[in-house]
């Protein structure tokens, strides 16, 4: 009998050894340092799990069980590592609703094989100690259901008594450090405990079993009245904005206008105009002996420059309609720069799927399209791919947009569905689906304005030959991009090819560059840049749409378009990660996701209102630019500031592009708005300056003190912003507010 204690027990004391070895060697591939530092906080978890499988009577089962915890310890240290080198990010429990989404989107470049062999190593090793002991312990031929004598029974109650114990004492007392209410609320242990915001310092706080352990914690916590009593207060005290006073030149200059947004997948501004990047943004300045390449993208070029751009430069643009956003940020991934756009803040979790449940236009009536919905307008979102993917079809319509679109909801004159292959990787031609939707962006009725989110898909990664096999623009714009119009002609499918006879066909300019500049990554830049072609098809077939279509039957054409009372804004979901494209182009390490240049991309807008405004000013390089650093949570506040719509200003993390921001600070005599922006996937950035637990700071530039602490006061206050909108969104408050 004792034996049989004593073998179960070493088989305890096997997967807790087991457990932290791999815990060190998650520390380690991350780069964390040492252990984690609340250790025995999660020794006690491990603990508890190791004595939960004590109970199982049969040696075999046991060690099997032990061997898969581990085994799935070892497959997030893996994920993490991976993550952590594509996003810079680290795994939640939210994840796991997106494991069918992340799947599809996996590619060779997510595979570190070195990892993976010495990942394989350690747990091998850790297995095969396992099962020498378990040929030990089977020796024992004692009856299994001695196991359930008085004295195991008591070793199960004591040590679970201890680690159950340990645990609880310690959230106790981190718990009891402070209050929701308490202002130093997110610089404590506690929110990071209670919070998903800060992963990466929660990680390195709580190690392995801690950290998963704090979350499914938080999604089962329900101190419910406290919440929404604390969470009632700090809405109903927000500023309104555009009330007396507070509002900003472009108020309600665009007011009743409709409104299209784009969101363009994985787009960098070298996908614009002559590909070259330059972090100056001087780039935007075009060069007369680099006009071949702008056939490229001709329609966001003249959405950018001015439709005569390639007569007129040099000249000054009298009728300049567009702001370009040069300092526009984004660490995240697609779905949440999606929810940035259309929420004006994001859920704490990876999918909107995590937030709406039951949820109604009601729950979440800050959004854009119910905001919207509310002054008569009609609502649409186009994707042009499956609309089930990230559960789009539900949530959308729950978070306020009356109709959601898909590729598979697509149907011809005849009624029939247009397309019928949803695979992930599989783009149709960007431009042939903005055709076949046109008349869901740019809906048919005129009766009450519209506002339509669209978001393309062609220019997804990865960019490798076998990845776009089937992909529509690569098959149709690859010897474009590399040879130009003059070597080219279309198929009968109206794609292009080399004409008959060329043999010794000339590469355009841009492909020459490619290959002077990226010799090891030219290839991939075609097809990136295929894709960029093709989101450049579709946004041409929606400014046809707008300048051939009549305000109303009583307005001339030619008189006033479509275009002329529409707001048009575009902006990046993220940088093109994909087969560290970004990293390669830019220059930049590529284990380092973490610095401004790398996820500076492009936004702009466009509006008949800027082409007023843009009249009384001066401005370098004859362009509007704003400079200010901002992200996708400022779509929202900016539109809302155009159109004229006053809102509460604590909903939304962001501010409009066209007023300063709460705060400033100034260096070398140069006066700044202190912005900060949360990402989803790690880490609070600014400008230049980056943190992921408010204390360590990494920064590309001196700041003075005063700065710093302005930067910190001003994470504190996203952070508690943040924490506050995820109660209001759990806990369905928004239809109590009264400060609406």
């Amino acid at each position: 009998m004792f034996r049989t204690i004593f073998n179960k027990l070493m088989m305890v004391i096997y997967f807790v050894i087991g457990a932290l070895i791999l815990e060190a060697l998650t520390f380690y591939v991350l780069d964390f340092g040492g252990m984690s530092e609340y250790f025995w906080y999660n020794f006690s978890l491990i603990l508890v799990v190791g004595i939960l499988v004590f109970i199982i009577p049969n040696y075999t089962a046991q060690y099997t069980t032990y061997t898969l915890i581990l085994g799935l310890q070892t497959v997030l240290i893996y994920i993490n590592y991976s993550l952590t080198r594509v996003y810079g990010d680290l795994l939640s429990i939210e994840m796991i609703r997106l494991i069918g989404e992340a799947g599809a989107a996996m590619t060779s470049s997510f595979v570190y094989i070195a990892v993976i062999l010495e990942l394989i190593l350690v747990y091998v090793l850790i297995a095969v100690v396992g099962f020498l002991m378990l040929r030990y312990c089977k020796k024992d031929k004692n009856n299994a259901k001695q196991h359930f004598s008085i004295f195991s029974i008591i070793i199960i109650l004591s040590t679970q008594l201890f680690g159950v114990g340990f645990s609880l004492h310690t959230r106790s007392k981190i718990n009891a450090m402070t209050s929701i209410l308490d202002a130093e609320y997110v610089l404590t242990d506690e929110f990071l405990m209670n919070t998903s915001l800060l992963k990466t310092s929660s990680y390195k706080k709580f190690g392995t079993y801690g950290y998963f352990t704090n979350i499914i914690s938080n999604a089962i916590r329900n101190d419910a009245k406290t919440i929404e009593t604390a969470t009632l207060d700090y809405f109903n005290s927000g500023s309104i904005y555009g009330s007396e006073g507070n509002s900003s030149p472009v108020f309600g200059i665009d007011e009743g206008n409709n409104v299209i947004v784009v969101m363009m997948e994985s787009i960098e501004w070298f996908g614009f105009g002559n590909g070259k990047y330059d972090p100056t943004f001087e780039n935007l300045v075009y060069q007369d002996d680099q006009l071949e390449d702008y056939t490229f993208t001709p329609n966001i070029t003249s959405l950018l420059f001015g439709e005569n751009y390639l007569s007129d430069l040099g000249n000054t643009n009298k009728d300049d309609d567009a702001l370009r956003a040069k300092n526009f940020f984004a660490k995240s991934k697609t779905n949440m720069s999606e929810g940035q756009g259309i929420l004006g803040n994001y859920p704490v979790a990876q999918a909107i799927t995590d937030i709406v449940n039951n949820g109604s236009k009601s729950t979440f009536g800050y959004s854009m399209p119910s905001v919207l919905s509310d002054k008569g307008y009609t609502t649409t979102y186009v994707h042009s791919h499956d609309i089930s993917f990230y559960s789009r079809g539900d949530t959308h319509s729950a978070i306020g947009f009356d109709k959601v679109v898909g590729k598979n909801d697509i149907k011809d004159e005849n009624g029939k569905h247009v397309y019928n292959d949803f695979e992930f990787d599989n783009w149709d031609a960007e431009g042939s689906f903005a055709k076949n939707a046109i008349n869901h962006i740019v809906p048919e009725d005129r009766s009450k304005p519209f506002y339509t989110f669209y978001l393309n898909v062609s220019s997804h990664g990865a960019y490798t030959a076998e990845d776009n096999e089937f992909d529509g623009d690569a098959l149709k714009y690859y010897y474009y991009v590399k040879y130009g119009i003059d070597d080219c002609e279309l198929d009968k499918n109206g794609n292009y090819k080399l004409k008959d006879g060329v043999k010794n066909p000339t590469h355009t300019s841009w492909y020459a560059r490619a290959l002077e500049n990226h010799p090891n990554q030219a290839e991939e830049l075609v097809y990136y840049q295929c894709g960029v072609k093709g989101l450049d098809d579709a946004i041409g077939v929606i400014i046809n749409k707008l300048k051939t279509t009549q305000i109303d039957a009583s307005t001339p054409l030619e008189e006033k378009s479509l275009f002329d009372k529409t707001t048009l804004l575009f902006y990046a979901d993220h940088n093109a990660y994909y087969d560290s494209l970004s990293h390669n182009v830019k220059k930049l390490n590529p284990n380092n996701n973490n610095t401004k240049e790398l996820n500076v991309i492009p936004m702009f807008i466009v509006s008949p209102g800027l082409r007023q405004y843009n009249s009384t000013k001066e401005y370098e390089n004859k362009f509007l630019i704003n400079d200010r650093f901002c992200s996708a949570y400022d779509v929202v506040p900016t539109l809302f500031d155009l159109l004229g719509v006053k809102f509460n200003e604590n909903l939304y993390l962001g501010h409009s592009l066209f007023r300063p921001a709460d705060y400033v600070y100034t260096e070398n005599g140069i006066t700044k708005d202190m912005v900060v922006y949360y990402s989803n996937t790690g880490g609070l950035f600014g400008d230049n300056i980056y943190t992921f637990d408010l204390k360590t700071l990494v920064m590309g530039q001196d700041y003075s003190d005063e700065t710093v602490d302005l930067f910190k006061a001003e994470c504190s206050r996203i952070l508690t912003k943040i924490n506050f909108i995820s109660f209001l969104n759990r806990y369905d408050l928004y239809r109590k507010l009264t400060n609406v």
